[in-house]
């Protein structure tokens, strides 16, 4: 059983403008990084690194199954840390230098014959995986802590992702023309210098996080084994379905955003100049998504909203199939719309819905799981990056890709649409059908919150009597 606590009894308190931006600031560290795997990783490996795309796909995939094993255990060791700086904030302090090292290590491309080059590959993207998992659960879980109310929770999360939007719209806006320019035409060199910044910018800005926030609750629970809170956890209905959402969510964007830059160059035939604003643009959209999250949540029930969202992205990605690569208005448009409502659903309102799901555990078994539970959700977000990835890469095998190729073949121009539109239409679809189960709506978590405060002063109370009835009175001489 776990106790939880309100340090200063604050947990319901209004937080700082600067609290939730240096939160936010955290997000937007990961995704100097993790914008630039999304985004160029695949396009990376393919066409400047060298590799086959079927090497590439495997690559993706076998490394994320492995990479399953550490997420759940990382949060097991974050509910075990104990500092005072909390449970997740000394982890934010611990890994951003190696945070941005393994950034830089992973996108150097070595003098190795392609066996060397290959093992080179594996061996970098598992280990700044790891290193991801290590900063990132704490990241996310220590949303959970920072706050329990509810219109402070979704402003942290607004900040949080209009700030990521932010630092994305810089990596979409800069990548190719820095490696162009830092590398005076040399892709591959270009590419390890243009990491240097990104990555010394994000351990910068994951530290600036770390001096900004406040852990507030507190869970004070027995030191169960690792084998047991996967149980406990496994028991919480809700975060079982909300893993599943999680995936169902994320792998729209990914595959998406990893065939976009094939898209642009190969179907579009655009110019590097367009390709960089293309990218940008819908980068651009997401952040206007992550503003217009707060006031919507605030007048609609987030888990309707969210439902209705899903259908309609499910609609608009389908009539992408039928629009013209070279009618660039209804392209655009369509294109548009889709980034600006993706990012209200699977930003600030998804995020929202793990941490309720943790209160939700709380109040029902009385244990609260935050490293664990935010692990399992992190570790469906990065499966929907590696199976997204890996989908993009075996598919352009598939259909015969060749890099750098101005012309491909009418297979893989068709397979560049399918996974640009059709793909992510059936995930927004199933996404719509399965978030009819999820019952913590706006109504649900009130009585949660009432409930959790009730039980905060019924134990504040019987820990003052237990006191009263163990003291004694010393005898005076």
């Amino acid at each position: 059983m776990s106790v939880t606590t309100m340090e200063n009894k604050s947990a319901y308190e209004k937080l700082s403008r600067k609290e939730k931006i240096g939160y936010g600031m955290g997000d937007a560290g990961s995704c100097m990084i993790w914008s630039v795997l999304a985004l160029y990783l695949t396009w990376f490996y393919t066409d400047v690194y060298g590799l086959d795309p079927a090497i590439v796909g495997t690559l993706f995939l076998v490394i994320r199954v492995f990479d399953a094993f550490s997420d759940p255990i990382m949060g097991a060791i974050c509910d075990r840390t104990k500092t005072r700086w909390g449970k997740f904030r000394p982890w934010l302090l611990w890994m951003a230098v190696p945070f941005g090292l393994g950034a830089v290590l992973m996108f150097t491309t070595p003098d190795l014959s392609m066996n060397g080059k290959i093992m080179y590959a594996w061996v970098t993207y598992l280990i700044m995986s790891l290193i991801y998992t290590a900063i990132n659960i704490p990241y996310c879980s220590v949303a959970g802590v920072i706050t329990l109310n509810q219109k402070e929770r979704m402003g942290c999360l607004s900040w949080r992702f209009f700030l990521n939007g932010l630092a994305t719209l810089i990596i979409s806006c800069s990548i190719l023309p820095l490696t162009d320019w830092l590398g005076n035409g040399n892709r591959a060199s270009g590419f390890q210098m243009t990491m240097m910044i990104m990555g010394g910018a994000a351990t910068l800005m994951f530290l600036f996080c770390f001096a900004s926030i406040k852990e507030r609750v507190v869970s004070i629970k027995a030191n169960d084994s690792l084998k047991r809170d996967l149980k406990d956890i496994a028991k919480n209905d809700q975060w079982l379905l909300m893993i599943s959402i999680t995936f169902l969510n994320v792998f729209p964007a990914f595959i998406r955003g990893a065939v976009t830059i094939y898209y642009a160059t190969y179907v579009m035939h655009a110019s590097v100049g367009f390709i960089t604003f293309f990218m940008a643009l819908g980068v651009a959209c997401n952040m206007a998504g992550s503003v217009i999250a707060k006031p919507l949540t605030d007048r609609f029930d987030k888990i309707k909203l969210f439902r209705v969202i899903n259908i309609i992205l499910g609609i608009l990605s389908f009539a992408l199939w039928f629009v013209d690569p070279s009618s660039l208005t209804p392209l655009l448009a369509l294109f548009i719309v889709i980034n600006i409502l993706h990012l209200i659903q699977s930003g600030p309102i998804l995020w929202a819905m793990m941490s309720d799901v943790d209160d939700y555990g709380d109040w029902k078994f009385g244990k609260r799981l935050t490293g664990i539970s935010f692990a399992g959700n992190l570790f469906m977000l990065k499966m929907g990056l590696a199976v997204a990835g890996a989908i993009v890469a075996w598919i352009l095998s598939y259909t015969g890709y060749v890099a750098n190729k101005p012309e491909q073949n009418p297979q893989t121009i068709q397979g560049i649409i399918m996974m640009f539109s059709l793909l992510p239409m059936v995930s927004y679809f199933i996404s719509a059908y399965v978030v009819r189960y999820f019952k913590l709506n706006n109504t649900f978590l009130e009585k949660i919150k009432v409930d959790l405060a009730k039980r905060e002063l019924e134990n504040g109370h019987a820990q003052s009597l237990k006191q009263s009835d163990t003291s004694v009175i010393q005898p005076t001489h």
